[in-house]
């Protein structure tokens, strides 16, 4: 089981079931080529999720909230379909180098994704979580939300 399936499993317990954007081609079973987890150093209490999923980079940010059973906000983070970093990654991604390239393609794209990361968060917490208004190089999806209505019925 991996840990997003560990993840499901345990907000199933609480009665709680994420919510998958269908429409926007979301794969919860994919994964990722790199993935990093941070602490926020701008933001008490937020961590961030950054991955490389099928050669493009996503970002989960999960905000602690007071409200609700997981006491938290999960929300996915995409360069918008039209940014060129979108290409530019994949290229990078499917380039088959030399062997001394090969042996450090983990470390350079682990070190594009936090470059790029720092992109998305900075465009992230220029936007509004409550209008969930955003700028128009990401696209973001709440995947985890508070259910007042669910924590009324428990």
């Amino acid at each position: 089981m991996n840990i997003d399936e560990q993840f499901d499993s345990f907000l199933a317990e609480l009665g709680v079931e994420m919510e998958r954007p269908g429409d926007r081609l979301y794969d919860g079973d994919a994964i990722p080529d790199v993935s990093i987890f941070q602490a926020s150093r701008d933001h008490y209490g937020v961590f961030y999720r950054l991955d490389i999923v099928e050669r493009k980079p996503e970002l989960r940010v999960m905000v602690p909230v007071d409200k609700g059973l997981v006491k938290m906000h999960i929300y996915l983070v995409r360069l918008n379909k039209r940014m060129p970093l979108n290409a530019s990654l994949t290229e990078i991604a499917l380039y088959e180098g030399s062997a001394a390239y090969e042996r450090g393609r983990e470390g350079a794209l682990q070190h594009l994704l936090y470059a790029v990361a720092e992109m998305m968060k900075q465009l992230f917490w220029s936007g509004d979580l409550q209008s969930m208004s955003f700028p128009p190089e990401i696209e973001v999806y709440p995947l985890l939300m508070h259910d007042e209505a669910q924590t009324k019925r428990k």
